[in-house]
């Protein structure tokens, strides 16, 4: 009860901050499923995304968020990230942290939400990168359906007053059973992207 409170307070915060003092066109976001094995994939821009996406996405569900180790170590958000469950990913780990892949794996299995940036670190050119073959392992190993998220000018903050966010329809990607596992990994991390650059 209290968990829901703190958190409902903070999507409401990162929302009218937003609404506030800048120009937010929001799409999509009937397309929200409110139950069901969910995973959330959005492009990566700025520090301001997962406030600016997630506080939206916030008003008809919450998830469970993938995020990079070092945040787990700043004062009150590293205590706010654990208390909610999110997940600490290292980027530095050889191969991937298997370990937090697996622990986001089984957050979507269990009929939750799971809210990611596939690309795994922000882009460099205000352009949706590719993706990391760690979100094709999710995908394929769930068997969630994916709903692409498309947010635009965050780059450009504080410098921009127009944003916008565009949640897509979810989908889901036919595994073959005649090819290897693995090689699915990154054809599945890159169509999850070209889902998201289709968005308006």
């Amino acid at each position: 009860m209290v968990r829901q409170a703190l958190l409902n307070l903070i999507k409401f915060i990162f929302r009218s901050y937003f609404l506030l003092f800048y120009k937010v066109k929001v799409t999509g976001l009937e397309n929200i499923p409110q139950k069901g094995a969910l995973i959330m994939a959005c492009n990566h821009m700025s520090n301001f995304d997962p406030p600016f996406a997630g506080g939206f996405a916030g008003k008809k569900r919450d998830s469970i968020y993938f995020i990079k180790k070092e945040l787990m170590s700043v004062p009150v958000c590293g205590w706010l990230f654990k208390y909610f469950g999110f997940i600490p990913v290292d980027r530095k780990k050889p191969g991937g942290d298997m370990g937090a892949i697996k622990a986001a794996l089984k957050v979507v299995k269990k009929g939750e939400s799971l809210f990611i940036f596939p690309e795994g670190t922000r882009s460099k050119t205000g352009k949706p990168g590719r993706g990391k073959p760690g979100i094709g392992f999710m995908v394929y190993h769930s068997g969630a359906p994916v709903l692409p998220i498309k947010i635009t000018n965050t780059n450009k903050l504080p410098f921009t007053r127009h944003l916008s966010v565009t949640f897509g329809k979810p989908f889901k990607v036919e595994k073959d059973p005649q090819r290897e596992v693995k090689e699915q990994f990154q054809e599945f991390a890159d169509k999850v992207m070209d889902e998201i650059n289709k968005l308006d």
